[in-house]
């Protein structure tokens, strides 16, 4: 999958722990994304989520001072309204829905986010920055802060790997 898909899977794990935790659900699993990439396993963020599961995009201050800002959701159609509003209706279509067991399931909620990604009929994101942050690749012993990709970059969604208990 390209990057944009990439960062489309991301955000879908993110926004339904986010969506079960407003539902009341204490504990999840927080889950990472194990990637492949030229034959090689790694871990790697394609997105900057805050605490808050806001996406963060990084700018520039008039008197050069980089900062995060956090990426509008106003915009009906785009990401990261579009893949909320697929995810509410499909997963939550009413007050009462909690799916915490397909959260709890790590394989079928992969698939299920997989084949989110794959319904959306246009990715819009206008902001794509292309770089994967926090790079681990599971045969070194080194974490990168981030590298840059090209716009050709593919990874391919291997697991979902749980790295804590919020």
């Amino acid at each position: 999958m390209n990057l944009v898909e990439a960062k489309y899977l991301e955000y879908t794990i993110n926004i339904f722990k986010k969506s079960l935790e407003c539902r009341g659900n204490k504990n999840l699993p927080t889950y990472k994304i194990l990637w492949k990439h030229n034959d090689k396993l790694l871990f790697a963020n394609t997105l900057n989520i805050d605490n808050d599961y806001n996406v963060l995009i990084n700018k520039l201050s008039p008197d050069f001072n980089p900062y995060h800002d956090k990426l509008p959701i106003v915009e009906n159609g785009k990401f990261p309204i579009d893949i909320m509003e697929s995810i509410h209706k499909k997963y939550f279509p009413s007050g009462f829905s909690n799916p915490i067991n397909l959260y709890n399931n790590p394989l079928a909620l992969f698939k299920e986010a997989i084949s989110v990604v794959k319904s959306v009929d246009a990715f819009h994101l206008d902001n794509i920055e292309y770089r994967l942050l926090n790079v681990s690749y599971l045969d070194l012993k080194t974490t990168l802060p981030f590298i840059l990709i090209d716009e050709n970059f593919e990874l391919e969604p291997v697991s979902l790997i749980e790295v804590s208990k919020n």
